[in-house]
């Protein structure tokens, strides 16, 4: 499916508005919902977890959790999570989709399980690392089976704590992995950290989520100690509302120059993306905080800036098309992980921006992008939810931007498109 964006029009926003900003409620975070519900499935009592963003990776990690026998009632966005009662007590099999996080995160728990568990994935998944992870948990004693040192594999448990080293470069997603499972090893467990972590603000929200659920793990400089024969307690918890698909609303209030009010923003996130309105101060944006919510001015002047982005990831895209507008040059550095995204979101970026006439340069870490005045042009997705989303805001001031594969950003938010309808993006199927 392929959509076509139709620019910016006040004639369609049917967003609530108040003094007059474009007022917007987003749906919760789904790294934090991708760390919670594992957490919740492997607690000795109930949680009950809301604002559940319904998007496919979170649909597949409870289909996933639920086929080694965790149990979920779902109701609307609130999820109740229940221990099972019994562990599991056949092999098994299970598909993580596209979802590098799950992935990852399903291999360890898989590797605590008696019984062997199969994971499977989509051709996508298929192609990114998973061999840094697959070698910490052999050197914890479990056995996996795989044809190239990713997915799919068979996993046979037994994990045993003792002294490892993660290297956590390519993603933060290992280590959390990890950490997820050592609590509730028989024995202590230490991992010592190889180099430097991407990402890892990441693990800290791993770690905010394990502590809320009474877990506790001691972390040195390069190194995190965790004593076996903990356990998981339940928790009622609200996920806040996602910083990423956050910044989608800052680049439409940038890009359309209108003032947008995000209600609910979590100001306290570890997230690195929730820190990105900075980002745009710098490039002359007007910020503001009222109570709760984020106010975003994009009536201004806007213009280049060189920032490091290495805790920040999922905004680099989102970036580098604000910056399409912008006058001069922006650069954003030290993202050399992005490569090992759903695409490779270095090279694929700059590639799909430069089918609208923009200048582009980058390199192994790096990608700067030359404001101009971009031209319409259909876009490739690269089976990317995150280069679809941030592409099609090319389309707030561009006539002629059409989007390949318009229909990814279901991995993430389904309801994307329609939130752009209410804020005067139109758009439609051709």
């Amino acid at each position: 499916m392929n959509r076509q964006i139709f620019p910016f029009s006040e004639n369609r926003i049917s967003a609530e508005l108040a003094d007059d900003c474009i007022c917007v409620d987003l749906p919760g975070s789904k790294y934090i919902a991708n760390r919670i519900l594992p957490m919740a499935a492997l607690a000795q009592t109930p949680s009950s977890i809301s604002n559940i963003v319904d998007n496919d990776d979170i649909n597949i990690a409870i289909k996933g959790l639920s086929a080694l026998g965790y149990q979920f009632e779902q109701n609307n966005d609130v999820i109740k999570v229940t221990p099972r009662e019994n562990p599991l007590s056949a092999p098994c099999s299970l598909n993580t989709g596209h979802s590098g996080t799950f992935s990852r995160f399903i291999t360890a728990i898989a590797a605590i399980e008696s019984q062997d568990v199969t994971i499977n994935c989509s051709e996508k998944m298929a192609t990114r690392p998973m061999k840094p992870l697959f070698d910490v948990l052999r050197q914890m004693s479990a056995d996996i089976s795989s044809d190239n040192e990713r997915l799919p594999a068979t996993i046979t448990g037994g994990l045993r704590g003792g002294e490892f080293e993660v290297d956590a470069s390519q993603s933060s997603q290992y280590l959390s992995a990890l950490l997820i499972v050592a609590p509730l090893l028989k024995e202590d467990t230490v991992f010592k950290i190889a180099g430097e972590v991407v990402s890892k603000n990441y693990v800290d929200m791993t770690l905010n989520l394990q502590n809320k659920m009474g877990i506790i793990i001691e972390q040195g400089d390069n190194h995190y100690i965790i004593r076996g024969g903990q356990t998981y307690q339940g928790i009622e918890y609200a996920i806040p509302a996602d910083p990423v698909s956050s910044s989608y609303m800052m680049a439409y209030a940038v890009i359309a120059k209108q003032k947008v009010r995000i209600k609910n923003y979590d100001f306290d996130s570890v997230q690195g993306e929730a820190q990105f309105y900075q980002v745009l101060e710098q490039m002359g944006v007007g910020v503001s905080r009222e109570a709760n919510d984020l106010l975003i001015d994009g009536r201004c002047n806007l213009y280049g800036v060189e920032v490091e982005l290495s805790n920040m990831p999922d905004v680099a895209q989102t970036l580098a098309v604000i910056a399409c507008f912008a006058d001069g040059v922006t650069k954003i550095t030290n993202v050399e992980h992005l490569a090992y995204k759903e695409s490779n979101r270095i090279v694929d970026t700059a590639e799909e921006l430069r089918k609208t006439g923009i200048q582009v340069e980058y390199g192994s870490d790096y990608l700067t992008v030359y404001g101009g005045n971009p031209k319409g042009a259909t876009l490739d997705t690269h089976d990317d939810h995150r280069m679809a989303m941030s592409l099609a805001l090319l389309g707030i001031k561009v006539e002629g931007i059409i989007i390949n594969n318009a229909e990814v950003v279901s991995k993430s938010f389904p309801t994307y498109w329609d939130l752009l309808e209410t804020v005067g993006i139109g758009s439609k199927i051709v």
